[in-house]
């Protein structure tokens, strides 16, 4: 799945030693976005195709009711 971050902003602090999170808790993060990332997707798609129109959806051309 490609991922494009169009605008993004970012608040750092600096905190001198270990990091305050294990590398356990990091994983479980990322692995937290990377699968709300991907239903966001999918909504997007199912949102997309909700919407779409299809031939199905009319009569055919010509013919009148």
């Amino acid at each position: 799945m490609a991922l494009h971050i169009e605008d993004m902003s970012a608040e750092l602090t600096v905190v001198d030693g270990d990091l305050p999170l294990s590398e356990a808790q990091v994983a479980r993060l990322v692995a937290a976005v990377v699968a709300r990332l991907h239903e966001l997707e999918r909504e997007h798609k199912e949102d997309r195709a909700a919407r779409a129109l299809t031939a199905s959806a009319a009569p055919p051309l010509g013919v009148r009711e």
